[in-house]
């Protein structure tokens, strides 16, 4: 047989068996390792969550995790390096291995007034482990109290809350809680440094519910909160008059009054009403206008004196006080 013709039935027999190189060695299974743990202090307990990575060093997915190791072990002296902390550090029982987000709480007991620090690693299929997560580190305080005797008021401003302050610890601030009507979820509002807060994101005919947190900045990226406190709803409802009008004005003219004031700021302002006496006689409704400032009384006679005050109304009728009253003379 020619040379070349041999080659050819060798490739051919290759071909025909499948050959398609080397065999690969098994697959480690290593766990790529956690990147999101994080934790904060609440109450008397630490709240921890991370995500497992699915992926293994060799980018095979897995679908559970033969191990989680969580452990929490106070900040080493002298420098930290972490097999030191790991020999020392206390292993926080994980019983649930599925590749799924963890959320896990765990009394303080033991921690209090020391900086402690969390890491977590996975263990695969064979046996071998990720390499520690992030670290987080939290100091630990005593548990703050939950707020408590949180009142929600309506007002013609937005809603008022207030609270008790008797069990406060030194330095905590309240983080307030808010779900409005139609939302999903609450969220915050703002932190208040004394026990009352008013809410001016408001609208009118929609429910509110609060809660309070008390907190405590630990550093610039790290806090220490209480307990939610029992949630408090209110409608706002608009039960509030539009503001006293000011600045009344008169000035006579022949057989006329010209009054101006000035322009209530309000949104939902439907009209005034003016006031009006002759003599000494008592203030009665005289007349009742649209949204302008000014009125011109051209029932008046020359030689007498009248008094005039004026209230404004909103579109749902709540009305003012009448201002202060103001007198003129006729000439």
């Amino acid at each position: 047989m020619r040379p070349f013709a041999a080659l050819a039935v060798l490739t051919l027999a290759l071909s025909g068996c499948g050959y398609v190189g080397d065999p690969k060695p098994p697959a480690l299974d290593i766990p790529l390792p956690v990147q999101d743990l994080r934790g904060i202090q609440r109450g008397s307990n630490i709240v921890l969550a991370f995500t497992p990575n699915p992926k293994t060093t060799e980018d095979i997915l897995l679908k559970s995790f033969t191990a989680i190791d969580l452990r929490a072990g106070e900040n080493i002296q002298g420098g930290f390096e972490v097999n030191r902390w790991a020999d020392s550090a206390r292993k926080i029982p994980v019983t649930d291995l599925s590749i799924t987000p963890h959320e896990l709480t765990i009394p303080i007991n033991g921690f209090a007034g020391k900086e402690i620090i969390f890491a977590v690693r996975t263990t695969g299929p064979k046996g071998r482990s990720s390499g520690w997560s992030n670290l987080v580190t939290l100091r630990i305080v005593p548990a703050l109290s939950v707020p408590s005797g949180l009142t929600v008021i309506g007002t013609g401003k937005g809603v008022y809350l207030e609270w008790k302050d008797e069990h406060s610890s030194p330095g905590t601030e309240w983080r307030v809680w808010r779900l409005a009507e139609g939302e999903k979820e609450p969220t915050v509002i703002g932190d208040a440094g004394g026990p009352s807060w008013l809410d001016s994101n408001t609208e009118f005919g929609k429910t509110y519910s609060y809660t309070l947190q008390q907190v405590l900045k630990i550093n610039e990226k790290e806090d220490a909160e209480s307990e939610v406190s029992p949630t408090v709803a209110l409608k706002y409802e608009d039960k509030f008059a539009p503001a006293v009008p000011t600045g009344l004005t008169a000035v006579a003219g022949i057989k006329s009054v010209d009054l101006n004031w000035d322009r209530n700021q309000e949104t939902d302002l439907k009209s005034y009403i003016i006031f009006r006496a002759e003599g000494g006689a008592a203030l009665v409704k005289f007349a009742d206008l649209g949204t302008s400032p000014n009125f011109n009384d051209s029932k008046v006679e020359s030689g007498k004196k009248y008094r005039y005050a004026v209230a404004a109304v909103d579109e749902l009728g709540n009305t003012s006080d009448p201002c202060a009253a103001v007198e003129i003379a006729v000439p």
